[in-house]
């Protein structure tokens, strides 16, 4: 055998090269491990930092057990589902961490998750991501080692796609610190005296404004009186408003 000193160099890395080394679990016998196979350790079964990490399944569960540590769909799901359509899914109650451990993490689905924004990511490509506010969690009716879980979309890009891994991790805890706002349902025909409840728990800034939630325009001048933390009465002249309140 050559000097290894003398062996060309490979700059150029692919999934299939291969080099030598120790089997830990069968007495360090001499074996070929490829560069793909140990990307793959270092990239899942290695990370350590992140809690919820699953693989989508298209499966159809009609008479088919679901996967554990997967994302599924109730009534089965496309090859790519696009983020911005997901509003429900079907959760493992087990997840990956520690290493490629298997752990059961079904009690953070009620606390700290319930109404509070996570972040799904695509596990090798940051590109696939979505901002959901996580509505509700109860065990599924049919096998109560998944979890059905409500969300509401807020931002993304791309698409779950079946057999691939995506890490869930929370974004902004809806018991901490982080700023909170809202805007309020229509005001439509609104004349004199109105309560308002915004369940903010603060006393915040009040703007009131023609238009509609998604699209408010021009500012309305009223009188605001704060009932307490999560209401305000807000007084108008004698002409009708049709408009929004937003809360910060």
């Amino acid at each position: 055998m050559a000097r290894i000193s003398t062996y060309v160099k490979d700059t150029n890395i692919v999934a299939a090269d291969k080099w030598i080394g120790s089997d830990s679990q069968n007495k360090f016998q001499t074996k070929n491990f490829t560069a793909g196979d140990v990307a793959e350790f270092i990239n899942k079964k290695g990370l350590e930092s992140q809690l919820f990490r699953y693989k989508y399944d298209m499966i159809n569960p009609s008479g088919v057990p679901r996967p554990i540590e997967s994302i599924t769909f109730e009534n089965g799901g496309a090859f790519q589902v696009p983020l911005s359509t997901i509003n429900s899914i079907v959760l493992s109650n087990y997840a990956q961490n520690q290493g490629g451990l298997s752990v059961d993490v079904s009690t953070w689905y009620t606390a700290p998750l319930i109404d509070s924004d996570i972040l799904l990511t695509q596990c090798d490509d940051i590109t696939n991501w979505a901002i959901y506010k996580w509505d509700s969690a109860v065990l599924d009716s049919k096998d109560n080692t998944f979890t059905d879980v409500g969300l509401t979309y807020t931002a993304g890009n791309g698409s779950l796609t079946d057999k691939k891994d995506y890490f869930i991790s929370l974004l902004q805890y809806a018991g901490g610190s982080g700023d909170k706002n809202e805007v309020s349902a229509q005001l439509t025909n609104v004349t004199g005296l109105i309560t308002v409840t915004h369940n903010l728990n603060k006393f915040c800034s009040v703007t009131v404004s023609e238009g509609t939630p998604t699209s408010p325009s021009t500012i309305v001048n009223c009188g605001v009186e704060y009932m307490n933390l999560n209401q305000v009465r807000l007084s108008f002249d004698s002409n009708v408003f049709t408009g929004v309140v937003v809360f910060n």
